[in-house]
């Protein structure tokens, strides 16, 4: 029983290394499961909002416009717990341990991007920037060709669901960050986060 309890214990605490934001510790765990369980009949745009950022130069803040979800460990645990309250399965603590097994070290977003082109996300750059500095994605994952759309004005445009990934460690995690992508149409999309207000 006593190894049991300490091998609990050093997974916790090596998650709380591996996961800043909030740091991960069984009650950050419980909180993010009862957010997931407790909400999971909101809309998923609902749901999200607080890990959400609309591009900087958006005329609306609607679903017209282009955002990107910050998702740190926290979110990461609500989210698995949304999903399996939808379908009726108990969340336990090992699940949310899988999940944040799985982006070990990483700060994830997910975002949404329109163009005018099937393949204006292909060759984006991606990069965090923060105090002046710049840190390249460790890993982008972008569709081979965006979806077509017909936008407000009646004009096709495409919309494209991106993914990046950034190593953690090379983020100050208390200082704001910007989601900056250059398609290759040339345009800028920036997204802000403070960083040291999101759960």
């Amino acid at each position: 029983m006593r190894f049991f309890t300490l091998t609990v214990i050093f997974l916790l605490l090596s998650f709380s290394q591996a996961f800043a934001i909030s740091p991960v510790n069984i009650d950050v765990i419980k909180e993010a499961q009862d957010y997931g369980k407790s909400n999971a009949q909101n809309q998923l745009k609902d749901f999200l909002l607080p890990w959400m950022s609309y591009e900087e130069k958006a005329i609306k803040l609607n679903d017209t416009a282009e955002r990107s979800y910050l998702y740190t460990s926290f979110l990461l645990i609500a989210t698995d717990a949304r999903e399996k309250n939808l379908l009726g399965r108990n969340v336990t603590a090992l699940d949310s341990e899988s999940i944040l097994a799985d982006y070990s070290g990483l700060l994830s977003f997910s975002t949404v991007l329109f163009g005018g082109k099937q393949d204006f996300t292909q060759n984006a750059n991606v990069v965090l920037k923060q105090a002046g500095k710049e840190i390249k994605a460790y890993q982008v994952v972008i569709p081979s060709k965006a979806e077509k759309n017909t936008g407000e004005s009646g004009q096709n445009t495409f919309t494209a669901q991106c993914y990046f990934y950034f190593i953690e460690k090379d983020i100050v995690l208390d200082i704001p960050i910007i989601l900056l992508i250059k398609t290759n149409d040339k345009i800028e999309h920036s997204f802000y986060f403070d960083i040291a207000k999101i759960k």
